[in-house]
């Protein structure tokens, strides 16, 4: 053995945390040295086992490692190719070094680890390499066809940490050209994850929460998984659903077997393996472009969905003990949550009687991710009612609020900083929670979002701007914002550029500054009736696109001429908007959970409805029973659900209120000024639900 090797490993051994990036490199270039010499390299299995068992034992999964100067040594492409490619190439052979395969592996996946911009390229270069992608594919379709090596657990514990490394350098956003040699990677990953081994895998998990996986288990149903996750997620999330098609009945009827008493025992990899799983189970529903219907996976969701309820008593019991198993706890609701992402999950969940009691409860549980992911739920959640009967509304905006101001400043936290803004969007459609927000100084943090440069224009800023369009809505946040001379001429610039993948920022500052600026003005306006370009202007949510333009098409047929905003996602103007309202002898809204959530439908119906236009609301969604702005909008009108009857019976009911409406109204006179009423309607529509309703009885049309 080596005195050279046997000094530097000493040495590195002795120093462990301490040791500086230099001697680690004048490390590595000894070993070179030594496995060089006479010309040719002379792989010492024994030598390298000795550098690799200290290397990877080093203090913080061997962060140092993961600086740029080691990563591009040549130590690591010899672990590469002389070990890794080599080892795997004769992984049939009785000859093969497990254990040191094995340690290289975890040693790759712990430099993937700490993966950064300053070391992205260099770990690129050193884990795309195509013989080793080849060889680990090769293992993956072996699998999935005759589930060989599926009973070698030492090589399938090597081959989860080389997989873990690549799932980490996916999770890096990348540039999808840059990694097509990784594709063949995925697709024979995705094909065992797709296979009857990996059912199986589950059908013998046993029926509790405290069990250990097989080295098979971890493989199939928790690295797998979240390596698909990953990679479709930034380049084909379409195929994803193939997991779910595939996996979700079996996990569901596992998960669902067990006891909610026994996920107090949860063990860490048990945990593990549910929260990889769910993440490609659950999050196709946010996919656009995934060409499946989620609708297809509803009565899983739902068995889910009501399980996972019965469990928050069991979490809220233990959550004051010395419980480890918080981070379940935090899974769970964050699996919730995602669940809300699917509305007719949504619907379902409304339903459940204790859902909201039981995750209000766990928002006092002392842990700031699993407060968030609750708060969450319930903005999907909570109607006007229930904020109305809760103790202490205004601890909602306290904990936003709260959140908002730890993590703006924190690059750490970039990623929750978002997420948090899209999360506070649900809020903001409730009045009571805009009034606690403004009193708890949300306006100046989200004025920061909007103009100062460090945030995302994409992201952060256009989330930010939005929640300010839905806070204009109130007379004292439009009148602060109004004010701010700063904010309001950067809004402008906003607004008035022409950056292509900035639409949604841009529509969001029009949007303020029409509130803001040009709105009252507008509505002041002579209204023309009887010489209108349009019959029909449809109000609706994207998200209920396919059931608008199916009422709108047939409107179209039968002569109707119909305004509708068929780029709804990049989305019209509010001038447009406002003109095709103007315009309009009639306004459909098309109600939803999702139209009562967009602040740009709110500000079309409320246009709509300043302007005195006739309003037929319709309902889109099994259930749903509008609250809150748009209760008091939809106040006194008949409804047309569409959820509840059949498509043509429903049709000819809408047909009949635009009949009746022009009957009503042939005999009036064609020009009419709203100049004498129109300060009868404040612009906020301040007028409680309940005397709303007592105003005009709500009728349905069923």
């Amino acid at each position: 053995m080596s005195t050279v090797v046997d000094q530097h490993c000493a040495a590195i051994r002795e120093q462990g945390a301490t040791i500086s990036i230099q001697q680690l490199k004048t490390s590595f270039d000894a070993f070179v040295s030594e496995l060089k010499k006479g010309g040719t390299f002379s792989v010492d299995i024994t030598v390298i086992k000795q550098i690799v068992s200290i290397l990877v034992n080093l203090p913080h999964k061997s962060k140092q490692l993961a600086e740029p100067q080691l990563i591009a040594h040549h130590f690591l492409t010899i672990l590469r190719d002389c070990i890794l490619v080599d080892q795997l190439c004769h992984r049939q052979s009785k000859d093969t070094a497990h254990d040191l395969l094995t340690d290289v592996s975890i040693l790759f996946a712990n430099v993937c680890r700490y993966i950064n911009d300053t070391n992205l390229y260099l770990i690129k270069q050193l884990l795309i390499h195509k013989p080793l992608i080849n060889e680990l594919a090769s293992c993956f379709e072996e699998m999935s066809i005759s589930g060989k090596h599926l009973d070698d657990p030492r090589l399938l514990s090597s081959i989860n940490f080389l997989l873990t490394a690549f799932q980490r350098f996916e999770k890096k956003e990348i540039e999808t050209n840059e990694c097509s040699l990784t594709t063949p990677l995925f697709l024979a990953v995705l094909k065992l994850v797709c296979s009857s081994y990996a059912v199986d895998m589950l059908t013998r998990l046993e029926h509790n929460f405290s069990q250990k996986l097989t080295e098979g288990q971890t493989l199939l149903l928790n690295t797998c998984p979240l390596y698909v996750y990953w990679f479709s997620g930034n380049r084909k999330p379409e195929l994803a659903l193939q997991v779910t098609r595939w996996l979700l009945r079996p996990f569901t009827a596992w998960m669902t077997s067990c006891h909610p008493d026994s996920i107090i025992y949860c063990s860490q990899e048990l945990g593990d393996m549910m929260r990889h799983l769910a993440f490609t189970l659950v999050r196709p529903i946010e996919w656009e472009n995934a060409n499946g219907s989620s609708e297809e996976f509803y009565d899983d969701y739902c068995k889910r969905v009501s399980h996972w309820s019965s469990f928050l008593p069991v979490i809220i019991r233990h959550s004051s003990d010395e419980w480890s198993g918080m981070s379940i706890a935090r899974f769970i609701v964050q699996d919730l949550y995602n669940f809300t992402l699917h509305p007719s999950v949504l619907n379902f969940m409304k339903s459940i009687p204790t859902l909201r009691s039981m995750l209000l409860k766990m928002t006092d549980v002392q842990q700031s991710e699993t407060q968030l992911n609750a708060y969450r739920c319930l903005g999907k959640l909570m109607t006007e009612e229930d904020i109305k009967t809760m103790a202490n509304p205004s601890k909602i905006a306290m904990i936003y609020v709260k959140f908002l101001m730890n993590d703006i400043d924190d690059p750490k936290t970039k990623e929750r900083f978002y997420s948090l803004l899209q999360s506070l969007k649900n809020w903001v459609q409730h009045d009571q929670v805009k009034v606690h927000l403004i009193n708890q100084k949300a306006l100046p943090l989200l004025v920061r979002c909007v103009t100062e440069t460090k945030f995302d224009p994409i992201k952060e800023q256009a989330a930010a701007l939005e929640i300010l369009l839905a806070l204009s809505f109130n007379n004292d946040a439009a009148s602060a914002l109004r004010q701010n001379h700063h904010f309001m001429t950067h809004v402008r610039s906003v607004s008035n550029s022409i950056i292509s993948d900035q639409s949604r920022l841009q529509r969001a500052a029009g949007g303020l500054l029409w509130k803001l600026e040009k709105e009252t003005e507008a509505v002041a306006k002579p209204a023309i009736l009887n010489s209108y370009q349009h019959d029909i202007m449809m109000s609706y949510s994207h998200s209920d696109k396919q059931l608008c333009y199916q009422i709108h098409e047939q409107l179209v047929k039968v002569g109707f001429r119909v305004w509708i905003d068929r780029d709804h996602m990049h989305g019209a103007t509010m001038i447009a908007m406002a003109d095709a309202i103007e315009n309009s002898d009639i306004v459909i809204i098309c109600m939803s959970d999702a139209y009562k959530q967009s602040v740009y439908c709110q500000s079309e119906a409320h246009y709509a409805f300043e302007r005195r236009r006739c309003l037929i609301p319709l309902i889109m969604k099994p259930h749903y029973k509008p609250d809150g702005w748009l209760g008091i909008i939809a106040s006194g009108k008949i409804y047309v659900d569409f959820a509840k009857i059949e498509f043509n019976l429903a049709y000819e009911k809408l047909k009949n209120e635009i009949s009746q409406h022009r009957h009503q109204h042939t005999s009036q006179p064609t020009i009419k000024t709203k100049e004498k009423n129109h300060q009868d309607i404040p612009s906020t529509i301040p007028i409680p639900v309940e005397e709303a309703s007592k105003s005009g009885e709500q009728y349905s049309i069923v």
